[in-house]
């Protein structure tokens, strides 16, 4: 049994896989919005003057590394709490997806930059199949409040079809 991880640059992702393994699972993009989750290119600093303190903000390879709530502990003296990941396109703390359901047009405007990050990673789908079953699932009542099991389904019908015209 191998201990090598599989990469992104495999040969194959199966269609089943395929949104998890592109892009909910990945780090370099936020679940809420399917945008690239930016880099900060310098640090930014904010100096105190006497007894203040000095604060400063982190480059990550995932996004912005912000300060977490500073609070006084029982002796008077600051704490914090530790920083958090924010993505920098949607505000998204941990670039995490909210729990809220989307309505069926906030779900079809994701449509453009899921497409994107499936194209990026050069997988082959038809994205009309994608938008149409998106459209269709967030229309169903039994089915409308799983957004993510919605992306999911839809991708791997959009990469069934994309397939399909390969042959």
């Amino acid at each position: 049994m191998s201990t090598v991880s599989p990469t992104l640059a495999d040969d194959h992702v199966s269609a089943q896989r395929a949104f998890d393994r592109l892009v909910w699972h990945n780090p370099r993009v936020c679940n809420g919005c399917f945008e690239h989750v930016r880099e900060v290119q310098e640090g930014t600093f904010s100096g105190g003057v006497y007894d203040h303190a000095v604060e400063e903000r982190k480059r990550t390879p995932q996004a912005t590394l912000e300060q977490g709530i500073v609070d006084h502990d029982e002796y008077g003296e600051k704490t914090s709490t530790p920083p958090m990941t924010t993505c920098r396109t949607c505000a998204r703390i941990g670039c995490w997806a909210d729990d809220d359901t989307l309505s069926k047009i906030q779900a079809l405007r994701l449509i453009g930059p899921l497409a994107h990050r499936l194209r990026e990673q050069g997988l082959e789908f038809d994205k009309s199949v994608l938008r149409r079953a998106v459209r269709l699932f967030k229309e169903r009542d039994d089915v409308q409040g799983y957004d993510t099991e919605i992306f999911r389904r839809s991708v791997k019908l959009a990469v069934l079809r994309g397939n399909s015209h390969d042959r």
